[in-house]
């Protein structure tokens, strides 16, 4: 869920502008953008290293990547603090995710972590004092309805994963972290351009991993090829062809649009998991999972308009 994309559900949830009609290779460069984060999933299951390692190589190959498009000029000072905060926020996100990936299932994680824009939509209110909509605050409550299911389907015994309580709940706590980035993003975004906002975010991520690894004594290196294949397809898959795909589409498309259409990213992944990993969810969790998705999508588009100008 979430990284270099910053408001897509922050702006659907708290402004919801109409936009310009969706052109043919915008939906195709959406479909794209899908494909490629929903293969995270896979890849990180692959990968066999430490959540914080994946989540460091992630953040510092994207940030390598940007850097030659960055604006070369220093960002005003006041703004430097908030995007170290939105780079530990990102961190912390990355770090939670990865890590659901070792305890609950492939559906489980990405269809919790799904719940981004709920949590957005809530720190706008608390935060922004920017109160949801109706719409908004039925979405909130039908997609913690879902959330709820798949924690009772987890809890029975044809769960997948060796935790899957505990891996629902690293992934709603990165569901919560993400949430912090976009709300930060989407004002540091009026004012930087995304490279320039991907270098120092995922720049101060990559450091604040680097040195949680070191603290926790857990290695950056060392790790096999197909391990190294994974966090190579990490960054250009899901990081590169996914999130950045969605930025650039974001000036053409609405963001409503752009929201909703990574909601199929939890169904993909699933599918994929099923078809790659021969992993099969609780039955249960194809009653909860419908239930989430509808909930984000209540709420992703329940935004309040902004006046025309």
């Amino acid at each position: 869920m979430a990284e270099v994309t910053s408001p897509p559900a922050e702006q659907a949830v708290v402004s919801a502008s109409p936009g310009p009609s969706v052109l043919p290779v915008h939906r195709l460069l959406l479909g794209v953008g899908v494909l490629a984060v929903s293969f995270a999933a896979i890849l990180i299951r692959v990968a066999d290293a430490p959540a914080v390692a994946l989540a460091f190589w992630r953040s510092l190959g994207g940030a390598v990547v940007l850097v030659p498009f960055a604006r070369k000029t220093w960002p005003a000072p006041r703004q430097v603090g908030q995007l170290l905060a939105s780079g530990a926020f990102l961190a912390l996100h990355f770090a939670l995710f990865i890590a659901a990936f070792a305890y609950t299932s492939v559906a489980a994680a990405v269809t919790i972590v799904a719940t981004g824009p709920i949590f957005v939509g809530l720190g706008a209110w608390l935060v922004l004092r920017r109160p949801p909509s109706r719409r908004t605050w039925l979405g909130m409550g039908v997609a913690m309805v879902g959330t709820v299911v798949v924690a009772v389907a987890d809890a029975g015994g044809d769960a997948v994963g060796s935790n899957p309580l505990l891996g629902d709940l690293l992934a709603l706590g990165g569901a919560a972290a993400v949430a912090g980035y976009l709300l930060i993003g989407q004002r540091q975004r009026d004012t930087l351009d995304v490279a320039t906002y991907g270098v120092w975010v995922y720049g101060t991520s990559a450091v604040i991993l680097a040195l949680t690894s070191a603290v926790v004594g857990s290695p950056l290196t060392g790790f096999d090829a197909t391990t190294w294949w994974a966090i190579v397809g990490l960054i250009v898959g899901p990081q590169l062809l996914g999130h950045t795909v969605f930025n650039q589409v974001l000036g053409r498309v609405p963001a409503t649009t752009v929201s909703t259409v990574v909601l199929i990213e939890p169904l993909a992944a699933a599918l994929l998991a099923l078809v790659l990993l021969g992993e099969v969810p609780p039955a249960l969790m194809a009653v909860g999972a419908p239930i989430i998705l509808v909930g984000v999508y209540l709420a992703a588009t329940g935004g309040r308009h902004r006046p025309a100008e």
